[in-house]
């Protein structure tokens, strides 16, 4: 068998240009950057096997609704959290959260704004807590990078709002919290290694611990807001953001200074590059049918059960970066292998899920890693580094106990 039978063109295209980014990274390269090489890589390649089709019907789905809307959910979360900023009420959650600890606050404020799944929002915590990271700490940009980038993502198997949950409760016709409730031993195992490989920030850096628990609570009111929203489903995410960026803006009544300074926030060029390349990046591997050749390829080398429910959605998370695209492709290709006998199995559904999960952890064109560490100005092969061996542990612990309950 030669070699383009065995691995199709699409995947060929997506090793070759993945390698090119691997390399831009490990050069010191930052993510507009790192990921234009992937995207030039994988493009020439597809160009060449296949014409202009590929590239042209990519650069024509970026403007479809649901590629265009992701900049609106950007532009919004960066007003709200602009203006935050502006009016001191980010300062004031991280003072809050440090009142039970310093160092507590490290993970906490990232973790609260994560448990509203809106696209690339670790740029708002990363803006909440980059006085406290870098400043008051004097923590490195690299371990602010990944604990933000890292805590802001612990919920993603255990709260039933993420995309990815609601479109695997889909793919299986079961609710979102039946899918939760047996993916949430991921969200325990991904916080322990959070705390496992950053305990050298945790234990080096600290700060004083002069807040009070009220400011935490006070400076809730616009999170909670969207997510009551949300979580009622009365209005939609996109909805949910306009009504609270309006509330915000109503209520407590920035100046226009405050407004100008949450607007160019909100229209930062290098932030928009990043989320057009990652969406063309996404684009593109779906019009070369990467993910099916995966899963093609995955059979046809006879690898075990688990390796494939495992691998296919690690490997299609780390190549797009985001929990809808694992969720959306992986987990209908793997629908034989996790409901048998007309019932979910258990065990191969959270091995699907967690692989996916970590693929986008693991990703370098991941959105909230691209912002985070393009906003922290942070060596990004470094913080790669630190996520990696994050993953490497949540992967080895579920695996384990996954063979553990199958046996």
């Amino acid at each position: 068998m030669v070699l383009g039978e065995m691995y199709p063109a699409g995947l060929i295209a997506f090793g070759i240009g993945y390698l090119g980014l691997a390399l831009a990274v490990a050069r010191g390269r930052g993510p507009v950057a790192a990921i234009g090489v992937m995207i030039g890589v994988y493009g020439l390649y597809t160009l060449i096997y296949s014409g202009p089709s590929v590239v042209s019907r990519s650069l024509l789905n970026l403007l479809e609704w649901s590629n265009l809307s992701v900049f609106v959910y950007i532009f919004l979360s960066l007003m709200i959290a602009g203006l935050l900023r502006e009016l001191g009420y980010l300062d004031q959650m991280v003072a809050g959260a440090s009142s039970i600890g310093c160092r507590f606050s490290y993970a906490a404020v990232p973790a609260i704004i994560g448990l509203l799944p809106m696209p690339g929002g670790a740029i708002v915590s990363a803006i909440a807590m980059k006085k406290r990271y870098l400043e008051e700490s004097g923590m490195s940009a690299e371990w602010a990078s990944y604990l933000n980038y890292w805590f802001r993502h612990i919920w993603i198997p255990s709260w039933p709002l993420f995309q990815s949950v609601v479109i695997t409760a889909a793919v299986f016709s079961v609710t979102p919290i039946e899918i939760v409730s047996v993916t949430w031993p991921a969200t325990i195992v991904t916080v322990f290694a959070g705390i496992a490989v950053g305990y050298t920030a945790f234990y080096k850096y600290t700060c004083t611990s002069d807040g009070r628990i009220l400011y935490l609570l006070r400076s809730l009111w616009p999170f909670l807001l969207l997510a009551a929203l949300v979580v009622s489903g009365s209005l939609t995410l996109l909805n949910a953001l306009i009504v609270t960026l309006l509330a915000v803006i109503v209520i407590l009544r920035p100046d226009s200074r405050q407004l100008l300074g949450a607007l160019k926030l909100a229209l930062k060029p290098r932030i928009h590059a990043i989320l057009f390349e990652a969406l063309l990046l996404k684009e593109m591997l779906l019009n070369t049918d990467a993910p099916y050749e995966l899963y093609n390829t995955a059979e046809l080398l006879g690898l075990p059960t688990l390796s494939i429910v495992f691998l296919v959605p690690f490997i299609l998370g780390l190549a797009a970066g985001g929990e809808n695209f694992f969720a959306a492709t992986a987990m209908p290709l793997l629908k034989a292998y996790i409901v048998m006998g007309g019932s979910i199995n258990n065990a191969m559904l959270l091995a699907a899920y967690t692989g996916g999960f970590m693929g986008v952890m693991a990703s370098p064109v991941h959105l909230c890693y691209a912002l985070t560490v393009d906003y922290y100005k942070a060596r990004a092969g470094r913080v790669l580094l630190f996520s990696l061996a994050s993953v490497m542990l949540v992967s080895g612990i579920i695996l384990m106990y996954i063979h553990a309950i199958m046996m």
